[in-house]
């Protein structure tokens, strides 16, 4: 019997190493922004949590998203006790968010939020809502979660993300240009205000100013999207920001 568990232990071992290899390389793709090779090496092994949550990831960062829900969704599902778990649903959350589905992305980000309350996570997940607030044009959500933010984790990074941040207006724009030089954001201005209330702003960067011609100030995102809308069939490159 003794003889038979020393076996079995080395065969493990052996396995263990032998599966451990290709999930090793896969990584090292992913880290080297081959997410193509990232997948053909992951689906190599046996599709563990960690080769689930790496296929996940090298989905995500080629834009394919539903695909990438596939991969995490399997992982909660099949592994339900994985060091990966917490990680998992927030990359589903940043799949719908990433699609442009903010409504369910708000709803997943807020499950993560209660499910662990005690996360290491928890800034980045304040911050997620936040985003997503801004996206949504939820102001008020936004403000609360920027406050959470501030009182809690007031020495985190993540109060500096993309739309997490305090000073930013709260409204929807709409820019139509960005020039480097101001006398073409002029001449664009002058073009759009025959039909709208263009404004320019200028913003500095680095050795260089940038004049960036928008249009309107919305509380309303849907209003933004129709004005936006009606730009784009116009023929102009617009954007809705943030």
């Amino acid at each position: 019997m003794r003889t038979f568990l020393l076996t079995l232990l080395v065969i493990l071992t052996i396995s263990q190493g032998v599966l451990a290899a290709p999930l090793d390389d896969a990584y090292k793709s992913y880290l080297n922004e081959d997410y193509e090779a990232t997948i053909d090496k992951a689906k190599s092994v046996p599709q563990n949590d960690e080769a689930l949550y790496l296929l996940g990831l090298a989905y995500l960062k080629m834009g394919n998203y539903p695909e990438s829900r596939e991969y995490f969704l399997k992982l909660t599902q099949n592994f339900p006790h994985s060091e990966k778990l917490e990680e998992a649903s927030l990359k589903i959350a940043d799949s719908y968010f990433l699609e442009g589905d903010y409504e369910k992305a708000m709803a997943l980000y807020k499950e993560v939020e209660k499910k662990y309350p005690s996360s290491d996570y928890q800034p980045l997940i304040y911050s997620k809502l936040a985003q997503v607030a801004t996206k949504e044009g939820q102001w008020d959500e936004r403000k609360k979660y920027l406050s959470l933010l501030k009182e809690k984790y007031s020495q985190g990074t993540e109060i500096n993300l993309p739309g997490a941040n305090e000073t930013k207006e709260d409204f929807f724009t709409i820019q139509v240009g960005a020039f480097s030089t101001k006398k073409n954001a002029l001449s664009l201005s002058n073009e759009l205000s025959a039909k709208y209330k263009p404004y320019i702003i200028e913003e500095k960067a680095d050795k260089y100013t940038l004049y960036k011609v928008r249009i309107g100030k919305f509380k309303d995102r849907k209003k933004a999207e129709m004005v936006w809308g009606k730009l784009i069939k116009q023929g102009y490159p617009a954007h809705i920001f943030p």
